[in-house]
């Protein structure tokens, strides 16, 4: 958003570049690709004019000699994106209604960037409810302010929601303050049992969490949260299995 005006005249010189350079091919050089410019002729949409989907399938990336990373490389939110459905995909996009290109581009203008690190558990439960209700995607939003809240980490904090979450009936889905205050109790419990058994926490094997089996939103919890990177895969599967009590619990006292 800070280079907009030197961006456009760059796009628009590669689409206009782009029939000579992509017969006289070269090299990447420096933090600009050559083949990244406006598709259209108005230049209202950005993106790879060597993408297969430009070309009939035929994936002409390797003129860059990054074709490999082009093809496998995907942020984590655009991951996050994939592993929804197609009608919660259209849902949560929504919230880029009348984003122009470098808005839409931009984490810092676009929403949905941060939504969609709360992951697919989350973010279904609530679109589910949401259409089942007639909700939009603006008004899911506005009633769980915590899918856009700026200082609260999605990944840091998806664990918690989902372990409230995997217990909500979405014809009559808590509101916001009720899954923040379960939340905040599962996190005590889990603050509770680390420190009651933080002598014992680190095993000699020294495993690192994402490597225990524990799911990566736990994972994720542990080291973003509790600052926590190895440990004792015993220990720590209890832990969880105790969160997870502890949510199944507060789900029933809400009911």
């Amino acid at each position: 958003m800070d280079w907009v005006a030197s961006l456009k005249r760059e796009f628009q010189e590669h689409r206009k570049g782009f029939s000579h350079n992509a017969l006289s091919p070269k090299p990447i050089i420096g933090f600009s690709c050559w083949a990244l410019g406006y598709l259209d002729e108005h230049g209202r949409l950005i993106g790879c004019l060597l993408h297969p989907a430009r070309h009939a399938g035929r994936d002409l990336r390797y003129l860059t000699g990054y074709e490999e990373k082009c093809s496998r490389e995907f942020c984590l939110p655009a991951r996050q994106f994939h592993s929804l459905k197609p009608p919660f995909q259209a849902f949560w996009l929504g919230l880029t209604a009348g984003l122009g290109s470098f808005y839409y581009a931009s984490p810092r203008a676009n929403p949905l960037f941060h939504v969609l690190l709360w992951g697919a558990m989350v973010l279904e439960k609530l679109a589910t409810f949401a259409l089942a209700q007639g909700y939009s995607v603006t008004e899911i939003a506005y009633a769980y302010p915590f899918l856009t809240r700026e200082g609260l980490s999605p990944r840091g904090h998806r664990f918690l929601m989902e372990a409230v979450l995997a217990h909500a009936h979405e014809p009559e889905l808590w509101n916001n303050a009720e899954i923040e205050a379960m939340a905040q109790k599962i996190h005590e419990t889990v603050c509770a049992e680390l420190s009651r058994v933080r002598v014992g926490l680190h095993g000699s094997d020294g495993l690192y969490v994402h490597r225990m089996g524990l799911g990566e939103a736990f994972a994720d919890y542990l080291r973003l949260m509790h600052g926590l990177c190895q440990g004792n895969p015993q220990v720590l599967k209890h832990i969880k299995a105790k969160a997870v009590q502890r949510a199944e619990s507060l789900a029933g006292v809400a009911a």
